[in-house]
């Protein structure tokens, strides 16, 4: 049954700036575990509100850090620009930053705390879990960002992955090479392929055939139970 929750606006800060982002959690008062949700290259849009919102509903305190700052892209190309043009080192420094502010919530309190990417974010993610120890999990939903396999070499966390066997952007060529890798550095990781499904089955709702809604349903009852245990 899902849980009955509270939507808001967020801000904290990250070196000299302010990060806005949306918070979804548990309507009580119990600390519950958080997950750190990393928009894809639309940035904080209502497809990326919705999933919030979603995770919340299974017990998380859920935050979506908007790293393009309240801007919005709907057309491939002004999409593709902003996330060429991302900086990748000063947005995972944010993606980072954002647990030392969760941790200030009666809300989290010491609870452990997971990394989860959509498209461009489940790059960042794999980044922010290289980089820091703060992450006691990665969920990385078709990764359309590729850091250099030896970045992977760092990831401590486990991981679990979710891909479609029919998208373009994060093609089976590109999985089996993080897989490759993830097996050389003998990474803790589960990969999930979903038969039939496009790219953003998840975070983008807008077109949906038939098997990105089954795959959508699947990978969120998976992400919950395997997230549950992860953070417990």
């Amino acid at each position: 049954m899902a849980e009955r929750i509270v939507s808001m606006h967020a801000a904290y800060r990250s070196g000299k700036e302010i990060v806005d982002g949306f918070l979804s959690r548990p309507n009580d008062s119990g600390p519950r575990p958080a997950i750190v949700l990393i928009h894809g290259y639309r940035g904080v849009d209502n497809g990326q509100r919705a999933v919030t919102r979603r995770f919340a509903q299974e017990g998380f305190v859920c935050l979506s850090p908007d790293l393009f700052h309240g801007k919005l892209y709907s057309t491939l190309e002004s999409c593709a620009f902003a996330k060429t043009s991302l900086d990748v080192q000063r947005a995972t420094e944010k993606i980072v930053d954002s647990v030392r502010y969760l941790r200030k919530l009666p809300f989290v309190g010491q609870k452990k705390i997971a990394v989860l990417g959509f498209c461009m974010g489940g790059g960042l993610a794999l980044y922010a879990l290289a980089t820091s120890r703060s992450f006691a999990a990665g969920v990385i939903y078709y990764q359309s960002l590729f850091p250099d396999p030896e970045e992977l070499k760092t990831i401590r966390a486990p991981l679990q992955c979710h891909c479609g066997t029919e998208d373009a952007n994060t093609t089976a060529a590109e999985i089996e090479m993080f897989r490759t890798a993830l097996d050389r550095y003998r990474k803790k990781y589960e990969i999930h392929m979903y038969d039939g499904a496009g790219h953003a089955f998840l975070n983008n709702p807008a077109g949906k055939i038939e098997a990105d809604r089954k795959a959508a349903e699947q990978s969120v009852a998976r992400t919950t139970k395997w997230l549950k245990k992860a953070l417990a």
